[in-house]
């Protein structure tokens, strides 16, 4: 399952994606499915979730396409053939990826996806496809520099403990798979293209799951 970042602008582009691919679907009904496939009961609960998130730094949500078809047909809709979340959840035209993927060498692409991320403060994760295998890149340098900090904070060691059986747990298919990992950066390498997608959300997730945890305001 893919891994998405809660924006308003990814809803509204999964809404749009889902009613073109959905015509007999009544927007409502379109929108519960959708929270109960991002983890939530109601599109209330979604809607006062991301609400409470606030912009900055929005939750993360896995894509549970079994949810989504399931809470369909509980609202009176049986679909013979439904569209693929995941595909929408990692789209190139997704408004706030998580991460991306890129051709290796294509630099100029790799330099406008840092910028993408410096801009929004999240940690710079992308995907490089070659002719056989892809390999994952993670770096904290688009981080606030307020956060440097953070991995080290957190616990280097547990936060790098973490990244590493991520990364084991997501090589099954590339018995080739090669790390180098901090917390601070790394790569994996000799990955099949769905492992590698696996693997940057994991990675992701991680870096940014500490973040976000920084970031909370401390309880009086």
């Amino acid at each position: 399952m893919a891994l998405l970042a809660l924006t308003n602008d990814n809803l509204a582009f999964f809404k749009r994606s889902l009613r073109a691919d959905l015509p007999d679907v009544g927007s409502s009904h379109l929108f519960e499915a959708l929270a109960a496939a991002l983890g939530s009961r109601t599109g209330i609960a979604l809607a006062t979730r991301m609400r409470e998130d606030g912009a900055e730094m929005p939750s993360l949500a896995t894509v549970d396409q079994g949810a989504f078809a399931a809470r369909l047909a509980d609202l009176g809709h049986r679909v013979a053939a439904l569209p693929a979340l995941d595909a929408l959840a990692r789209s190139p035209a997704l408004p706030d990826r998580i991460w991306a993927v890129f051709k290796d060498g294509d630099r100029p692409a790799l330099n406008a996806w840092h910028g993408a991320c410096q801009r929004r403060g999240i940690p710079y994760v992308y995907v490089t496809t070659g002719r056989q295998h892809a390999r994952v890149d993670w770096d904290w340098i688009t981080v606030n520099p307020a956060f440097d900090g953070v991995p080290s904070d957190d616990g280097e060691s547990k936060l790098l403990d973490r990244l590493v059986g991520a990364i084991r747990a997501n090589a099954t298919s590339s018995p080739k798979a090669k790390f180098d990992a901090s917390a601070f950066a790394g790569h994996v390498e000799k990955l099949s293209p769905e492992d590698a997608n696996a693997q940057a959300d994991a990675i992701f997730e991680l870096l940014y799951g500490a973040l976000r945890q920084a970031r909370r305001p401390v309880p009086a």
